[in-house]
């Protein structure tokens, strides 16, 4: 997969210079990677398959709304893991642009002319029904439509993915925030998954026999409902059984917010090594026990909890 941005990170290609040729492309900003946004990278990637095209995203490395609003809106996913879901899918070329006050200014048929036409060579685009794009979103479906029609561009609109409900970014964001990781994997269409490297804690949970595994999510990244999950960890490419933590830790008067996961039958040093949590059900809220025993008691308690849970999904 060729990516192609106007940083350092990951393989890439430079952004300002780019010339593709023969492209089916999906527009977005694709934060949350969920139903909807799928059914898009899907569509461009099915299209362009069937007629010898190259399979192209196009999107944000941040999240346009935070620089329009002048607010802080959280990430559902880290970018890596944007990069892999759509290596996942089959994508060909990955075009990430960093939204700023200067590409804000961008009238939205230069967008179409520059980008569409000249950089990527589209033939064929596909959109969100609610897509909007260019100077104060002036540029709709019905516009895209009309000037890439202009240039010979098929264009493609997806209509809302609903399920109960209709599925959205900050659906997500707001579920996650509650706690409510069943539907997240629901309108995600995956289980609800962190990826970091492994810190080192206060050594806490191995003096009673309940060692863990710590990580930090970046400030711009979402961060479930305090409490303790039911979830599964993967290391050197095994997943296994889990409880995690997300939050203070009130019984040894620590408060500053924390992941710890207790992976279930495992005593390997993971230090430094990168791992992913997949976060399936929300247990039981944080809570102050009189001592450690009573703590480790119910540890234990959780642990028959994620057994069995797994045991059910069989």
């Amino acid at each position: 997969m060729e990516y192609y941005a106007q940083d350092e990170l990951f393989n890439r290609h430079d952004l300002d210079n780019l010339r593709l040729k023969n492209t089916a492309v999906a527009l977005g900003v694709f934060d949350a990677m969920h139903l909807g946004h799928l059914e898009i990278i899907d569509t461009v990637v099915k299209y362009a398959r069937e007629n010898g095209l190259r399979s192209a995203v196009y999107m944000f490395r941040n999240i346009p709304k935070s620089v329009l609003t002048n607010t802080d809106i959280k990430n559902v996913n880290l970018f890596k893991k944007r990069l892999h879901i759509l290596y996942e899918r089959g994508v060909d070329i990955v075009i990430a642009e960093r939204f700023t006050k200067d590409y804000m200014k961008l009238e939205y048929t230069d967008f179409i002319k520059n980008y569409l036409v000249d950089k990527f060579d589209a033939k064929f685009v596909c959109a969100g029904f609610n897509y909007h794009f260019g100077y104060k979103g002036r540029g709709n479906t019905e516009e895209l439509r009309r000037i890439c029609g202009s240039y010979g561009i098929k264009v493609h609109i997806a209509e809302c993915k609903s399920l109960d409900k209709p599925v959205s970014s900050t659906l997500l964001r707001n579920l996650i925030a509650d706690g409510e990781m069943e539907d997240v994997s629901k309108y995600l269409g995956r289980i609800f998954s962190v990826t970091r490297r492994v810190e080192h804690g206060e050594k806490v949970g191995r003096k009673i026999g309940f060692p863990t595994a710590n990580i930090k999510l970046p400030d711009f990244h979402v961060v479930p409902k305090f409490g303790v999950y039911i979830t599964r960890a993967k290391v050197n490419g095994i997943w296994r059984p889990a409880i995690t933590n997300v939050g203070g830790k009130p019984t040894v008067g620590t408060q500053e917010p924390s992941i710890e996961t207790h992976i279930l039958d495992f005593e390997e040093n993971i230090y430094g090594k990168e791992m992913e949590i997949e976060f399936y059900h929300y247990l039981r809220p944080i809570a102050k026990f009189e001592s450690l025993d009573a703590l480790k008691r119910q540890l234990e308690s959780d642990k028959k909890a994620a057994r069995e849970y797994f045991a059910n999904r069989r």
